[in-house]
C-alpha cells in the first residue's frame, strides 16, 4: 500500500472542529520524540511502541460508548486510521527481524530460525489484513450521513431544549443571529431552564463545557444573575454536541441526584 491511496487521505487530512484541538494535544509528545528519527535510542523507540498500544486500548474502550461517534464518515476515519497502524505494523515486524539479525550479526543474540518465521508470519498476516483497507473505508465512507448537527452553540441548546419537551424553556441573552461562541468557551449566552420532580434545572454552556445545575444551589447577585458553587459537567466540550448525546447525558445526572 502506498500513502496516496484514497483510503489513507481519510485520517491525513481529517480536519477537527475549530474549538478543538484534541489531536494535536494527543499526538504532541509522539510527534516531539520522533521528530529527528535518526538520534531516537532503544528508551524512545519502545516509549513510541507503548504509546500506540495505550492508545489503540484507549479508542478500544472509547468505542463501548453508544457515542463514541456521531456519524459514518467519522467511523470511516477511525477505519483509515487503524488500517494505517496496522500497515505501519507489517513494517515494523519486518524492521524487527532485521534488528535481531544485526545484533546476532554482532554475536550479541542468538537469533533463531523460530523467531525469524514467527515474525515473518505475523507480517504477512499483518498485510493480509491490510488488503482489505480500501473496501472497508470507502464502503462506511460511502454511508449516507442524516445526521442534522448544530452549527453553532445555541443551535445546540435549541436541540436540547425540543428533546426536553415543551417543559424546557430557551432564554436568550443575546440579539437575532448573534449566535456564535465567545473566544472564552462561554457558548452564546443562553440557557435553558425545565423542571424536573419538582426541581428547577438550568443547563447552559461554560467555560467550554455543557453544564447542568439545580438552581435551588444557586445564589441570586445583585446584578439579576446566579451564582453556583458547583457544576454538573456532562463530558462533550464541543459548541456542537450532538443534542440527542446531551440530552441522554442530562436524564442519566437527573436520575443520580434525584
Amino acid at each position: 500500500m502506498t500513502g496516496t491511496e484514497p483510503w489513507r487521505t481519510l485520517w491525513e487530512d481529517y480536519e477537527e472542529p475549530e474549538n478543538r484541538h484534541a489531536v494535536a494535544e494527543a499526538c504532541d509528545g509522539i510527534r516531539g520524540i520522533t521528530e529527528d528519527a535518526d538520534s531516537l535510542e532503544p528508551a524512545d523507540t519502545v516509549a513510541l511502541a507503548i504509546a500506540g498500544a495505550e492508545a489503540a486500548e484507549g479508542l478500544r474502550d472509547a468505542l463501548e460508548s453508544d457515542w463514541a461517534l456521531y456519524t459514518p464518515q467519522q467511523a470511516a476515519v477511525v477505519a483509515s486510521a487503524l488500517f494505517a497502524q496496522l500497515n505501519a505494523a507489517t513494517a515494523i515486524f519486518e524492521s524487527l527481524q532485521r534488528l535481531l539479525q544485526n545484533a546476532e550479526d554482532r554475536r550479541e543474540t542468538a537469533f533463531t530460525t523460530e523467531a525469524a518465521d514467527h515474525l515473518t508470519h505475523a507480517a504477512a498476516a499483518v498485510a493480509f489484513t491490510c488488503g482489505v483497507a480500501p473496501g472497508v473505508v470507502n464502503a462506511l465512507n460511502a454511508c449516507p450521513d442524516l445526521t442534522r448537527l448544530p452549527s453553532d452553540a445555541h443551535e445546540t441548546l435549541a436541540g436540547v431544549a425540543a428533546l426536553l419537551g415543551p417543559a424546557a424553556k430557551v432564554t436568550e441573552n443575546h440579539g437575532p443571529g448573534e449566535y456564535s461562541e465567545d473566544d472564552r468557551g462561554f457558548g452564546c449566552g443562553c440557557e435553558i431552564r425545565f423542571e424536573h420532580r419538582g426541581q428547577a434545572w438550568n443547563f447552559q454552556r461554560g467555560n467550554s463545557s455543557w453544564d447542568l445545575v439545580r438552581e435551588q444551589d444557586g445564589e441570586a447577585l445583585e446584578d439579576g444573575s446566579t451564582f453556583y458553587q458547583g457544576w454538573n459537567g456532562l463530558g462533550p466540550t464541543d459548541s456542537t454536541a450532538h443534542p440527542q448525546h446531551l440530552v441522554t447525558l442530562i436524564r442519566a445526572k437527573l436520575d443520580e441526584t434525584s
